[in-house]
């Protein structure tokens, strides 16, 4: 506020100064008036002083002669003529300057202005001004002193608005970098929990675009309003101490026009958008024609058909000839009225100067429309303000929807730490579904899988075995029912001891952007290098982070180097290892593999599958093979259980689904029908 005040003085002190240099240009330094008073105005103006004290003096020095003695009347008859001729000198060069009736002065500088100003508001603030700078009193020096001081002015506010601009931009970053603070602790919060990835998704839009249209918003409401506002103020302020009858006769229908063409846009763009609509209704019914060839052809219906698209493409050019209508009549008289308005103010300028050039000279009357047509802009934008207010609060709305949901998932108090799960893990009539009014995902699901054992979980809907997955580190909540480990309800124990002890590896998840080292740590200082090596090793990582340019210090992510899904999953095993947890929870990525990292993945799972308990959701075949028992879940429960070999004999459901997964068929028709 305080900067854009001093940018609105600034824009005052250069619309004082245009004015002064137009007059300057109009009357060229001359100035004549009439009447004594006003001679004697104008001489003060100028800073000359009126002679009339020289007049005065001799007069004593007479009433001294007017006493001589008498006797003496000879001698005072001779000298009495004596100073006669001096008397009438004095009176010749100074008694004129006081009783001329007209004067009229050349090059003089902004004289004219000054007279102008002084007379209309008897300020004196010119008037000194052009008293104590001579430059100012001469045509040439004046013009050159004004664009002198008009150019330092407008550089100084050029700076101001800058300065502005960078307040503005600090503001705006400021809110969006509270948001995205805000933003990034609640996607923590709430991300475990995102199965189906639409609210991973939603944080990143808003993270993104919804805080950068807020941003934009703050920038320009900050930047513009106070601008704009205080610019239109200085023109108003100004437009008024000129003339204010002629500047409330210019406004009322300047304003009348603008209202005018706000409302006729609104409707034009109405009346476009509804015949739009028409012409791609039209559109489509002739684009509908050409599918039916088959049927015209095969039943000789060529000449109807011809008919009734000759029929649509006629209605489709009338409404593309309705649309130029209806742009062309919006254009015409949208330009039409703003033609009008300018004439009329000229008009009613002009016929001001006209009528009374005194009171609005020439110089004052273009200031006057240059004002008005200046107008426009803070006007304009201030309507656009209005626009980008509305976006930045829809965008901000969104935001803090967002970040006022409630994770469902919260540490109970006095909860209690969880040791290594020994016994077994089991499910007590689980119901999960993504809304209170969704579906059921998993619908009374009972399952206990033995410590120490490989359980893969399939299913034809995906979200079941990944909810299944989910609820044991408790990134999501059960409807209902309970989940249990050694017999603890996991709902009772810590979130650090739970997820300490049941980590979830996903093929799918990116790598962070860091060194690999601290892919594997995730800034755990507590891990050595060496137990860093030892993961790596385990799940077949170390070799190919040994190829990377820089090894275990290699930046990965962006402006780093990049990793293929297999090399990111074996990475995702390592950063699990590392915290030898005593339950692992796989899903192997969609992407396909390389026969190299299938390979090395039989041989890591061999040593992850020892004395741990192993729950896996598959993506390979061979996978299924390995695990100790398969659990088939259909319509949010659990099927079947049994070993692959055995649900292939028995489980018709579960060949389905394998069927569906791995028969080459599909590869191959996926690979067909590939976009090239």
């Amino acid at each position: 506020m305080f900067w854009s005040f001093i940018n609105g003085l600034l824009l005052a002190l250069l619309l004082v100064i245009f004015f002064l240099i137009l007059d300057l240009l109009d009357h060229q330094g001359k100035i004549a008036v009439q009447g004594a008073a006003q001679v004697q105005l104008l001489q003060e103006l100028q800073g000359m002083t009126v002679a009339a004290e020289p007049v005065e003096k001799p007069e004593p020095a007479e009433e001294n002669q007017t006493e001589p003695k008498p006797d003496s009347k000879k001698e005072a008859a001779e000298k009495q003529p004596e100073p006669e001729p001096e008397k009438k000198a004095a009176p010749a060069a100074s008694q004129p300057r006081p009783a001329l009736e007209r004067l009229s002065l050349s090059n003089t500088g902004i004289l004219p202005s000054v007279w102008w100003t002084h007379s209309k508001y008897h300020l004196g603030l010119l008037k000194s001004l052009y008293q104590r700078v001579p430059l100012l009193q001469q045509n040439q020096s004046a013009l050159f002193t004004l664009i002198l001081v008009s150019l330092v002015l407008a550089s100084i506010r050029v700076l101001i608005r800058w300065r502005c601009r960078l307040r503005s931009l600090k503001v705006s970053y400021h809110i969006s970098t509270t948001l995205r603070n805000m933003i990034h602790r609640q996607a923590l919060r709430l991300g475990p929990g995102d199965l189906s990835g639409k609210e991973t998704e939603q944080a990143f839009h808003l993270f993104i675009q919804d805080v950068g249209t807020v941003q934009s918003g703050v920038f320009h409401w900050v930047y513009d309003l106070t601008r704009h506002v205080l610019t239109v103020v200085v023109l108003l302020l100004i437009a008024v101490s000129i003339d204010w009858r002629l500047t409330l006769q210019c406004i009322i229908p300047l304003a009348a026009a603008w209202y005018f063409l706000l409302q006729h846009r609104k409707d034009s763009e109405l009346q476009h958008a509804k015949t739009l609509v028409t012409i791609e209704t039209e559109l489509s019914l002739l684009a509908e024609n050409l599918r039916s060839t088959r049927l015209v052809r095969g039943y000789g219906m060529e000449n109807a058909e011809h008919e009734q698209f000759q029929k649509h493409l006629a209605k489709y050019t009338e409404n593309l000839e309705k649309l130029k209508r209806v742009e062309g009549w919006g254009h015409r008289i949208a330009r039409g009225l703003a033609v009008f308005c300018s004439c009329l103010v000229v008009f009613l300028v002009g016929y001001k100067v006209l009528v009374n050039p005194e009171v609005l000279p020439l110089s004052a009357a273009v200031l006057v429309v240059g004002i008005f047509g200046f107008f426009y802009l803070p006007v304009s934008g201030l309507h656009t303000l209005l626009h980008v207010r509305e976006e930045a609060n829809l965008a901000a709305s969104s935001i803090y929807r967002y970040l006022n949901l409630i994770p469902e998932v919260g540490q109970a108090v006095g909860a209690k730490f969880l040791e290594p799960l020994s016994s077994a893990l089991q499910f007590e009539n689980v119901n999960y579904s993504l809304t209170a009014n969704s579906p059921l995902i998993l619908n009374g699901f009972d399952l206990k899988i033995p410590a120490g054992t490989s359980t893969a979980l399939v299913s034809l809907d995906k979200l079941a075995p990944r909810a299944v997955s989910f609820l044991i580190p408790r990134f999501i909540e059960p409807r209902s029912g309970r989940v249990l480990m050694d017999g603890e309800d996991t709902a009772w124990v810590t979130l650090e001891s739970l997820r300490a002890e049941a980590i979830f590896v996903s093929g799918n998840d990116p790598y962070l952007t860091g060194t690999v080292k601290d892919n594997i740590r995730c800034g755990d200082e507590r891990y050595s290098l060496q137990e860093v090596i030892a993961a790596s090793k385990e799940s077949h990582a170390h070799q190919f982070i040994q190829n990377l340019p820089q090894g275990y210090e290699t930046v990965l992510g962006q402006h780093g180097e990049d990793l293929t899904t297999g090399e990111s999953f074996r990475l995702g095993l390592a950063r699990a290892l590392l915290r030898k947890p005593a339950l692992m929870i796989i899903e192997e990525p969609e992407g396909p593999l390389d026969e190299d990292t299938k390979t090395l993945l039989e041989d890591a799972y061999a040593r992850i599958f020892q004395n741990r308990t192993i729950l896996v959701i598959p993506s390979r075949i061979t996978t299924l093979r390995r695990v100790d028992q398969v659990v088939v879940i259909q319509d949010g429960k659990v099927e079947t259980v049994d070993s692959q070999a055995n649900l292939l004999k028995r489980s018709a459901l579960y060949r389905h689904w394998e069927y569906t997964r791995f028969n080459q068929f599909r590869h191959s028709q996926e690979t067909t029908n590939e976009p090239r």
